[in-house]
């Protein structure tokens, strides 16, 4: 049964009812490629055995075209006897249909014998013939004469339309297809049944949460299509050498190429180029009226493999040339190149500018093609070619950032000058030189001195009295790059903060700004300078530092840390979110993943855990594979795993730490890894994490890098000891955590250590500690710091019957829920309900239920009051104070609100649940 072909199946039959009458003729079936042709004469053919009409079919091919009746030689012997058998069972008058795909094909003497035959089977035999015929519109078998007579003789001509989506659906029936299926194929297919049916089992699949992808065509090299890849090859097989050349030229050139280009390319006239255009339209081979995305992939394929190579290439060459020649886009000239075996001189800007355009839009994979391209190219050695390098190392950061220095390195001995290699290297991203970078150290400290002689001394004596930012930009950029190639050496720390606190304005330009964000990270790191210090400068570099993507990949990773361990940074919270917000569903994912960890980091610090875990679940989810060449952000990644007891989030983040990696890299990322392992351990452990973390505080150490504001191993390592049963140590060790905090000057770090402090401590020590932390956490943004301090103090009041711990208590429970912690009242719940049953006894006992009901009675509601509030039976409130009153050993409601309120005024806040 075919679909929406109800006006053809009724023309069918009525040509076969007159046939059955004695009126045979020819009906004529014409239409461009897959539009059904074939099927209508297979609908014909059965329609007319169903009426007991014989049948003789036939379908012409190209490759007998030069061998004379052969058609007619296959036909006729078939033709007479199934005409002899016809006349015989209608008793002297018969009927026959012959049916004939593809005449345009047939040799020119069995067309002369086709345009006889209704009339030489009648004269023959009596038996009268309705011959039903296809022919594929503008192909050139078909202008010859004998196919047009042929036309032209036809009673009725029939054009089969494109199936509309409701007809398409009907056709994957059977596939199972839903609509959006149904409408995808119908885009990719123009409702032509032949792309439909091959597509059935491709559209099965599909559903809509493909979304965009519903515009791409499927591969068409699979086994589902290979009938209809049979069929455009024959088709592309028969076309003539104008017709063949032109087809040619505008598959590479595209469906949207100018006529007059494509025609240049192939070498054809304009007449030729009209007729060749026309004919290959209405083949529906190239330039339909309606689309047919598909339909064109299959063309491309088949035109791509059926001529030979050095011509394709050759071909490609050639639309390069005439497209850069007509002005073309940069990019549209380099997806032929790319195919070229020879590259003309243009083809190195024009890939070059290419590769910019799709950097522009982030498509990192063009622009390194591109650019390989473009190297192919060029001669081994010289100046272009070293550009070429590093042009294609910027353009690896995100997709190989691993090659970005190697790359440049090697393009530097073949560039002009200084002032070149100068700007190459100033283009080296600075998360690139957080580790292994001491050949770019070398090369940028050589360039520089050598442009810039006054620079001549070691960096470490920069700072003395520089009292500006440098001698020009390229200058700036080229230091900000060497102290980060040297910040893991002890010494660059220290006289960095030297540098930094040596200047008398602050940065104003970009590239005066990128040297004080590298300053910046390098002073916090060592903690030469305070927080009060450095945070001014944080918050101003924050204010005028664009969330884009050159920034991300280079300054922010240093910056983030940076104003994380200042604490007092405003901008820097709505600064992460806007770049989260810019970044989230772009296309560099990468990008993405140290976002979310940056952010992450940030929610850690500020006293937010539940939402920290989530940002650094989102940046494993972003970038399963991580970003380990920019160390800093996997290392608040991993600080964030080893804070928050999530063991999920630190074995996913443990995935992380390649053994390989963790053992060859110096720096960031063993000290990380170590934190991490500690952390995995703590509980479980002890020995073995503290061994991981006193490893971890000595790599701290080896490189110069005090600030525990970032990395609080002591904090981690103090408890520790205790547990080991070596308290000496433990207090030993906390105490200099505390005293490089409060160098430092951030309110939460110091505030953790006199907390942690305090734990390790007995007596009124432990409370003075306690009263220290809160004052000084009082000032934190970190809340949930203060809200340890809080409880650790409303629990040691508690244990000493002393007054004022409900307040640390409610203070430290709400403090701690907002922070979406309300774990941290597990134990202070414990304490609190033993203290409650040591002044009254059988307190402890009350049910959930009993509590409140209580609570209700102390308010002065009734026992109907209570039922309303509770939307319970007065009767199960009875119960619930019948219970309480056995349980406290009291009479009745009185008694029970006396005891409640002693309660309460021994406890100094009455409520904890």
């Amino acid at each position: 049964m075919l679909i929406e072909r109800d006006h053809e199946r009724d023309i069918c039959c009525a040509a076969l009812t007159r046939l059955r009458a004695g009126q045979g003729g020819v009906l004529a079936i014409t239409g461009d490629l897959g539009t059904g042709k074939t099927a209508l004469l297979a609908q014909a053919a059965e329609l007319a055995r169903a009426d007991g009409v014989p049948v003789v079919a036939a379908t012409a091919n190209r490759v007998e075209q030069g061998l004379p009746r052969s058609l007619a030689s296959r036909l006729w012997r078939e033709v007479r006897a199934r005409a002899a058998t016809a006349s015989t069972a209608a008793g002297g008058a018969g009927a026959l249909l012959v049916t004939i795909d593809d005449l345009q094909w047939a040799d020119d003497a069995s067309l002369a014998w086709l345009n006889r035959l209704h009339r030489l089977a009648g004269r023959a035999s009596g038996v009268t013939v309705l011959v039903a015929l296809s022919v594929l519109d503008g192909d050139a078998g078909g202008e010859r004469p004998e196919v047009r007579a042929a036309l032209a003789d036809a009673d009725r001509t029939l054009r089969p339309a494109r199936l509309s989506v409701a007809g398409v659906e009907r056709l994957l029936t059977d596939a199972g297809v839903d609509r959006f299926a149904a409408d995808r194929c119908h885009r990719l297919s123009g409702g032509n049944p032949s792309v439909v049916r091959a597509m059935a089992a491709d559209a099965a699949g599909w559903s809509a949460s493909a979304g965009p992808a519903g515009t791409a065509p499927p591969d068409v090299t699979g086994q589902a299509y290979r009938p209809l890849l049979r069929r455009v090859t024959a088709v592309v097989g028969a076309l003539p050498e104008p017709l063949s050349a032109y087809l040619l030229h505008g598959v590479l050139l595209g469906t949207d190429a100018e006529a007059g280009l494509v025609a240049r390319l192939a070498g054809l006239d304009d007449v030729d180029a009209r007729t060749a255009a026309r004919a290959l339209r209405a083949m529906g081979l190239y330039g339909a009226a309606e689309p047919q995305p598909l339909l064109d992939a299959v063309v491309r394929h088949v035109v791509g493999t059926t001529i030979c190579p050095e011509s394709f290439a050759a071909g490609h060459q050639h639309a390069a040339t005439a497209l850069y020649r007509a002005g073309a886009s940069a990019e549209r000239v380099a997806a032929h190149l790319e195919q070229a075996v020879t590259l003309e001189p243009y083809a190195a800007g024009v890939l070059a500018d290419a590769a910019a355009s799709a950097l522009a839009r982030h498509d990192v994979t063009a622009a390194v093609r591109y650019l390989r391209v473009a190297l192919r190219g060029l001669p081994p050695h010289g100046a272009e070619r070293a550009q070429a390098l590093v042009e294609l190392a910027v353009a690896e950061r995100c997709g190989n950032p691993a090659t970005l220095v190697r790359r440049v390195l090697q393009a530097l001995p073949s560039l002009p000058d200084d002032d070149a290699r100068a700007a190459a290297l100033a283009r080296v991203p600075l998360t690139a030189l957080q580790t292994g970078a001491e050949a770019a150290g070398a090369a940028i400290d050589d360039v520089l001195r050598r442009l810039h002689p006054e620079l001549a001394d070691p960096p470490a004596t920069w700072g003395a009295g520089a009292g500006s930012w440098g001698p020009g930009a390229l200058a700036q950029r080229l230091e900000a790059r060497l102290w980060m190639s040297g910040w893991q050496d002890p010494k660059v720390p220290a006289a960095a903060a030297a540098r930094l606190r040596g200047q008398e304005t602050f940065p104003r330009t970009p590239a005066e700004r990128e040297l004080a964000g590298v300053l910046l990270f390098c002073a916090t790191m060592s903690a030469d300078m305070t927080a009060a210090e450095l945070a001014p400068l944080a918050q101003l570099l924050f204010e005028s530092l664009p969330a884009d993507h050159e920034t991300l990949t280079s300054i922010a990773p240093l910056l983030v840390a940076s104003a994380v361990a200042a604490e007092r940074v405003p901008a820097l919270q709505p600064w992460l979110v806007e770049a989260r917000l810019e970044h989230d569903a772009g296309p560099c994912r990468r990008v993405s993943a140290q976002v979310y960890a940056q952010l992450a980091f940030q929610q850690l610090h500020t006293g937010h855990p539940a939402a920290a875990a989530v940002s650094a679940g989102n940046a494993l989810t972003v970038a399963p594979d991580g970003f380990c060449d920019d160390g800093l952000s996997v290392a608040m990644l991993f600080a964030v795993a080893a804070a928050v007891p999530d063991d999920r989030l630190r074995q996913r983040a443990a995935g992380l730490c390649h053994p390989e990696l963790a053992t060859a890299e110096t720096g960031m990322l063993p000290m990380v890894s170590n934190l991490l392992y500690g952390a995995m351990l703590y509980d479980t452990e002890p020995q073995a994490a503290l061994a991981a973390l006193t490893e971890c505080e000595q790599q701290l150490d080896t490189h110069g890098w005090r600030n525990r504001a970032l990395f609080p191993t002591g904090s981690m390592i103090a408890p520790l000891l205790h547990r080991l049963g070596r308290p000496g140590e433990a207090i030993e060790r906390i105490a200099e955590e505390h005293r490089l905090a409060a160098a430092w000057g951030s309110p939460a770090a110091t505030g953790r250590t006199l907390r942690i402090w305090a734990e390790l401590c007995r007596g009124r020590q432990a409370l003075r500690l306690l009263d220290d932390a809160v004052d000084v956490l009082e000032g934190s943004a970190n809340q949930l710091e203060l809200a340890r301090a809080l409880l650790a103090r409303g629990t040691r009041l508690l244990a000493g019957g002393r007054r004022n711990a409900g307040e640390d208590l409610r203070r430290g429970r709400q403090l701690a829920a907002a922070a979406g912690l309300s774990w941290l009242m597990e134990p202070v719940t414990e304490a609190l309900q033993a203290h409650q049953e040591q002044l009254v006894p059988g307190f402890s006992s009350f049910t959930p239920a009993e509590r409140t009901v209580t609570e209700l009675v102390t308010a002065g509601l009734t026992n109907q009051a209570i039922a309303i509030r509770l939307e319970v039976s007065q009767r199960a409130v009875e119960k619930h104070l019948t219970n309480c009153y056995r349980k406290l050993g009291v009479a009745n409601r009185s008694a029970l609100k006396a005891v409640l309120n002693q309660i309460a005024t021994q406890m100094s806040d009455g409520r904890f649940e």
